[in-house]
């Protein structure tokens, strides 16, 4: 569809961190022709929204280096008559930060939705679809799945941990009112002015493996620490242009904010086991151009020592790459292409 100015959105947010939906909501902020209204304010997001003399115990999980904090409060946006501007058509899309946290909220508000196009986000590190837990259908039951918004032509399903879809799968999707074509891939992302410049990718680097390392396997071998090893964002990132090789495993899911920030400080990208990772799951475009795979830790180590120092550039620019096409821009000209908006190659 040919765009028009501006693109109105709402975008439904509670007051816990999310990777996923924060860093979506900071790429929409920026995007030229959009206008975003985040519901309620997501405070942790904007500058201040931390830690505050109002607020000095309020923490994010993981430190929210990288994502949090920066958004401006100049230009906010005008969050009253939410209701009344849903009964009239005024937004063209409504974004759900999390589908297992805001369903209630959703349906709360489904009766004025109207054909308004849904993006449902699905950022939680487990590989079930909503609401195929066990847990929630027995705290709530099957009617209260959503299956009628679920079913809604223009509703799309954003997953970040999605494990592909069996037979089975299509079963449990088509019986809660989802049909797999409805649902996309979707993974974190990072603000593109987190990004090192790339005049500085060629710098010297003094240290071999970052100061934290996430694999308990290689930190025997090598040191370093596996606890958080920084208090503020400026030291950890000081850390890592500083560095050669950067470090990363699945945690609780394959996607992990830290796979971004080692890569766009040019850190080259050591993902263990990334090859046992389903193609439908975040994180993205990683591949033996741009990352290595590893088993073991010993096997990382016996490949680092016969990297070429050519070899070790163009990984280092592959991996940097990588981190700039995740941006959190990007991924929001992702999305809204999705729904016939495109952004203009200059402009993302």
């Amino acid at each position: 569809m040919a765009n028009r100015q501006p693109f109105r959105l709402l975008f439904f947010t509670d007051d816990r961190e999310d990777y996923l939906a924060d860093g979506l909501l900071h790429g929409l902020r920026h995007t030229p022709g959009v206008e975003v209204v985040d519901h309620p304010r997501k405070t942790c997001l904007y500058a201040g929204g931390i830690q505050s003399a109002e607020a000095p115990d309020l923490k994010v999980r993981g430190g929210g280096f990288n994502l949090y904090g920066t958004l401006g409060t100049a230009s906010e946006p005008e969050r009253r008559q939410i209701f009344r501007k849903l009964e009239r058509g005024w937004f063209d899309l409504v974004v759900v930060g999390n589908v297992w946290r805001q369903w209630g909220q959703l349906l709360d508000w489904s009766a004025v939705l109207g054909a308004v196009p849904l993006a449902l986000l699905d950022g939680d590190d487990d590989g079930r679809f909503y609401p195929g837990s066990g847990t929630h259908l027995r705290r709530f039951g099957p009617w209260r799945s959503l299956a009628g918004v679920l079913r809604r032509p223009a509703c799309l399903y954003f997953k970040r941990e999605w494990q592909g879809t069996t037979a089975l799968d299509r079963l449990r999707l088509r019986w809660f009112g989802l049909r797999s074509q409805q649902v996309r891939p979707m993974g974190f992302s990072l603000p593109e002015e987190k990004l090192l410049e790339a005049s500085a990718l060629d710098a010297p680097r003094p240290q071999r493996f970052t100061t934290h390392l996430v694999d308990a396997d290689v930190q025997r071998l090598v040191g370093g620490r596996t606890d958080h090893a920084f208090l503020s964002e400026l030291a950890y990132n000081s850390d890592l242009r500083r560095s050669r090789f950067g470090i990363t495993t699945r945690r609780a899911g394959w996607d992990c904010l830290r796979h971004l920030e080692l890569a766009a400080q040019g850190c080259v990208l050591c993902f263990r086991e990334l090859d046992n990772k389903p193609a439908t799951c975040a994180p993205h475009g990683l591949h033996a151009g741009n990352c290595l795979s590893y088993g073991s830790a010993a096997e990382l180590l016996r490949r680092l020592d016969a990297l070429s120092p050519e070899e070790e550039r163009r990984l280092r620019r592959g991996s940097w790459q990588w981190a700039r096409d995740h941006t959190t821009r990007k991924t929001a000209a992702r999305l809204l292409a999705c729904y016939g908006w495109r952004i203009a190659e200059e402009e993302r």
